[in-house]
C-alpha cells in the first residue's frame, strides 16, 4: 500500500484481518443450541422414567395374574387326569399370601382337618409369588375414598380352591396389586371351573 492505496486493487478499509472465518462465526450459536437441545432431552428422559417403571410393573402384574390362571388350569386337569380332589390351599407368611397344593387323602375334597392329620398330602411346596414377580402384592390398598380396597383373597373361611375330578370347584377370586394402584383378579367359577382374569379400570372390571 502507497499513500493509502492498494497496488493493483481496491482501497484498503483498514478492516483487514478483523472478521472471524466462517466456521467461527457460529461456533457460540452451536454451543448454545447442543445446551438446549441436551436439556430438552433432560426433561423427557426424565418424564419417561416414571412411564417406563409403571408399564414395567404392569406386565409382571398381568404376568402374576396369567401365572396364577395357568396353575389353577393345571391342577383342574390334574385333578380330572388322577380322578381326585387336587386343591390350592392359601395361607399367610409373614403377613403375606403363599399357595401350596394338596391332594386329597379320603375322598372328601381338600379340607382344613384332613391336612393337620396328614391325610390330604402336599404335592407341591408353599410358594410366594413376589418370589417370581416382585412388586406384586394381594388385593390393592385403600389409596383413597373413591378407590375401592378389595381383600387379597376371596375364598372363604377355609382359604382353599378344590377341584374335583368331575370338573367342578369351588368358587373364588384371588386379588393381585402393586405400588401403582393397578388391579387384576383372576376368578375360579365353581360351576364349570374355568378360570378368567379381568383389570379393574376406576369404574368397573375389563375382562382380559
Amino acid at each position: 500500500m502507497i499513500d493509502g492505496e492498494t497496488v493493483g486493487g481496491e482501497p484498503s478499509t483498514g478492516q483487514a484481518g478483523l472478521e472471524p472465518a466462517g466456521p467461527c462465526r457460529h461456533r457460540g450459536y452451536g454451543l448454545v443450541e447442543l445446551l438446549v437441545v441436551l436439556a430438552m432431552a433432560t426433561v423427557l428422559f426424565a418424564t419417561a422414567i416414571p412411564r417406563l417403571a409403571a408399564t414395567v410393573h404392569e406386565h409382571r402384574l398381568r404376568g402374576a395374574a396369567i401365572h396364577l390362571r395357568g396353575l389353577f388350569r393345571q391342577v383342574r386337569a390334574r385333578a380330572a387326569a388322577e380322578a381326585r380332589y387336587i386343591g390350592v390351599v392359601f395361607d399367610e407368611v409373614d403377613g403375606d399370601p403363599v399357595y401350596s397344593i394338596y391332594a386329597d387323602g379320603n375322598a372328601n375334597g381338600i379340607r382344613r382337618a384332613d391336612i393337620r392329620r396328614g391325610i390330604d398330602v402336599r404335592i407341591r411346596e408353599p410358594y410366594r409369588i413376589s418370589e417370581t414377580f416382585p412388586g406384586v402384592r394381594y388385593g390393592s390398598l385403600p389409596a383413597g375414598a373413591a378407590e375401592p380396597f378389595f381383600p387379597g383373597l376371596r375364598i372363604g373361611r377355609s382359604k382353599i380352591i378344590s377341584f374335583s375330578p368331575i370338573g367342578a370347584s369351588t368358587s373364588g377370586t384371588v386379588f393381585l396389586s402393586n405400588q401403582y394402584k393397578i388391579v387384576y383378579c383372576v376368578v375360579v367359577l365353581g360351576s364349570t371351573s374355568r378360570v378368567r382374569i379381568a383389570r379393574y379400570r376406576g369404574n368397573g372390571w375389563e375382562s382380559m
